[in-house]
């Protein structure tokens, strides 16, 4: 594999709840004049999966419980945010510097639980991810391969911070039908020794590529074609298996 092609659907729409992904997608790809092939990968960020699942809640109108009233005025912070973060957790690591990282119920680290503020209809509503990723790409991946006839695989994006790292990178939530962790574990290296602990987060590099062509606000280019990966492997595991527990984290300890 020398070369990718990374290719960002146009005139995407904007999504309302229970609209159908899948049809929305393969509509698009249509209109772009796009041919899809096999092995090829679509990338899709999370907040259009969230939007279609009607995962919006209404800030205002959400029971506050006395830890989120303490926790808003230490914070300086909406309380139905401050709420809706709690209700998303299993637990908050921390609030230092005015920032909220928690474990999220889908176990992964993060900040203010995924909740989203940004390109959402109105101020009082925010975006939670999706109840469940990883069936939600499975479906997609189904879907879409068959409308398309062809063997895609799906990957859904979101953004996160990094330990020791300024900036958002895009990472995989989930994946279906793709190699999205790789072992190298007693593959040679170009002296012939053997690697002992090398494993290779392929999902999450092909997520951080397309959030190049995604970007971060008003770009509205949530799906992303990616061409000329070698994924012609019998072997698959979904990315949002990829999270790590606590017991094995390098960074918790």
């Amino acid at each position: 594999m020398n070369n990718l092609k990374l290719i960002a659907l146009k005139d995407f729409p904007l999504i309302e709840p229970g609209q159908d992904i899948s049809s929305t997608i393969f509509d698009c790809i249509v209109n772009n004049q796009l041919m899809i092939n096999d092995f090829d990968i679509i990338v899709i960020a999370q907040k259009i999966i969230s939007k279609a699942e009607n995962r919006y809640i209404d800030l205002d109108n959400i029971e506050i419980s006395e830890e989120a009233k303490n926790l808003s005025k230490k914070l300086d912070k909406n309380e139905g945010l401050i709420q809706a973060i709690i209700n998303e957790s299993n637990k908050i690591l921390s609030t230092k510097k005015n920032v909220i990282i928690v474990e999220h119920k889908l176990g992964f680290i993060n900040v203010n639980a995924g909740i989203d503020l940004s390109n959402v209809p109105s101020e009082n509503l925010a975006l939670l991810l999706p109840e469940d990723p990883k069936k939600s790409a499975k479906n997609i991946q189904t879907d879409l391969s068959k409308k398309l006839n062809k063997n895609i695989s799906v990957i859904i994006t979101d953004s996160m911070t990094r330990p020791y790292r300024s900036g958002v990178i895009n990472f995989a939530l989930a994946s279906h039908n793709i190699l999205s962790l790789k072992d190298l574990k007693g593959h040679d290296d170009i002296y012939g020794r053997k690697l002992k602990g090398t494993e290779v987060a392929i999902a999450d590099e092909l997520a951080s590529a397309a959030g190049l062509l995604m970007g971060q606000s008003n770009e509205k280019k949530p799906v992303i074609v990616i061409k000329g990966f070698s994924n012609n492997t019998q072997k698959t595991n979904n990315a949002f298996d990829l999270i790590v527990s606590e017991n094995e984290d390098l960074y918790r300890q």
